[in-house]
């Protein structure tokens, strides 16, 4: 069906004429490509002209020109509300219109025809300001008649313009009686003329005198008051709770040890709670005495040593002492035993004697060359091994006073350790 120009014209002139009483005016200067099914494809240049009927509506005339066609269509454009964001607001289009045409035909003819042509698109409009847009769109124009679908890739700076401003009436309420009601400028109920304390803080307790409620008369408002019913006389903080400077739970008034550290159980005085712990631990005191090859005859050099142990003995009545002989590696196994049961014997004997140990307290144990502590190959360690240890085995209390601790808090994400006391250093073997 054939669509003569100036009809057309006539159709989309007529909701133009009509747009100042309706809508937003809307130019756009397009430029585009155009891809028909015959004749060659090129650039494109048109103008359209369009009104905004509702805020999701608009329609809009257009007249295009490209290399081989020459287009006037009447489009309706569709955007919701619900695709907008801020910025972009995708759209559909729908139309119709006339395309003149011109192409060369399969037997090298040039062809000219003019046909109504049915528009089917979609785009996006960019807002770069209240009146100022991009826009750009890909449309189809299908030809009934010829059986024909030619493309359009358009882009556009699109103006609107012509926005009707709506004229609204304001409604003035009638005016009512004004009721005078004495000031009272900090709200808590008693008027300024009778209010004593004008400043209250919003919604504290007051008296008829519009002064805070202090019911303990510890000088802390009770709004604010953790603890109401403090003894008269006590100092308090700013929570209205007794002073404990110290935190360990007894009031600076009853605390007689302030200053208490952190963690440290207390009684009711304040004071630290000390646990007494008697400690028993033994006393070791090692001596080497060392013979001559064959010999159990002490040596002058040490009889020192001897001396040592029985200075230890005295001062720990109830120690006993055990004298081990040893022998090194050479001759027969049997002769050494018997040798170093002689050594430590000798060793006995001379705290007996000499130095008044009781013989109930002392014992002589001969090892031979079974318990070396050096290499017997060589003639300073056969030395070495030609010895008598003293073993002094002895029980000593000790009483400690322990300040009693909290238990450590757990750190968060790690389990709590609680440190052990060492015990008490053993005294090392000479």
């Amino acid at each position: 069906m054939k669509l003569n120009r100036i009809a057309l014209a006539v159709v989309l002139a007529a909701p133009l004429a009509a747009s100042a009483q309706t809508g937003l005016f809307s130019v756009t200067p397009l430029l585009g490509y155009h891809s028909p099914d015959k004749g060659d494809a090129g650039a494109y240049v048109g103008l359209a002209a369009g009104l905004r009927i509702v805020p999701a509506v608009a329609i809009e005339a257009e007249y295009g020109k490209a290399s081989d066609a020459e287009l006037l269509n009447a489009n309706m454009l569709v955007s919701p509300e619900s695709w907008a964001t801020s910025t972009l607001s995708p759209y559909v289009l729908a139309g119709f219109g006339q395309q003149d045409l011109d192409y060369v035909n399969t037997a090298k003819k040039t062809v000219s025809t003019t046909d109504t042509v049915m528009n089917l698109g979609g785009g996006v409009v960019y807002g770069i300001s209240d009146v100022l847009s991009l826009r750009a769109e890909l449309r189809g124009i299908h030809n009934s008649d010829k059986s024909m679908t030619d493309y359009l890739v358009l882009t556009g700076l699109q103006y609107g313009f012509g926005v009707q401003q709506e004229q609204v009436t304001e409604y003035v309420a009638p005016e009512e009686p004004v009721n005078v009601v004495p000031a009272d400028t900090d709200g808590d109920g008693v008027v300024d003329a009778n209010d004593r304390c004008p400043n209250t803080p919003a919604g504290w307790e007051v008296s008829v005198d519009g002064c805070p409620l202090d019911s303990d008369r510890d000088r802390v408002p009770n709004s604010i008051d953790e603890c109401p019913n403090t003894p008269s006389g006590m100092q308090v903080g700013a929570n209205g709770c007794p002073l404990d400077e110290d935190k360990d739970g007894v009031t600076d008034a009853k605390d007689k040890c302030p200053g208490t550290a952190v963690n440290v159980i207390v009684d009711d005085k304040g004071c630290a709670k000390v646990v007494k712990t008697e400690i028993k631990e033994a006393i070791k005191e090692e001596v080497n005495i060392v013979f001559d090859t064959n010999k159990a005859i002490i040596k002058p050099e040490f009889k020192g040593e001897v001396a040592k142990i029985s200075d230890l003995a005295k001062a720990n009545g109830n120690a006993f002492i055990t004298i081990e002989g040893h022998t090194d590696a050479s001759g027969n196994p049997a002769k050494n035993k018997v040798l170093s049961q002689e050594r430590a014997t000798a060793v006995m004997n001379m705290l007996i004697s000499d130095y008044g140990i009781p013989a109930a307290r002392v014992a002589a144990v001969g090892f031979g060359s079974s318990k070396p502590v050096a290499d017997n190959n060589t003639a300073d360690g056969k030395a070495k091994n030609r010895r008598v240890i003293a073993v002094l085995t002895a029980e000593k209390t000790t009483t400690v006073s322990t300040v009693m601790m909290k238990p450590a808090k757990a750190v968060k994400g790690k389990k709590a350790v609680k440190k052990g006391k060492k015990g008490a250093a053993k005294k090392a073997a000479n």
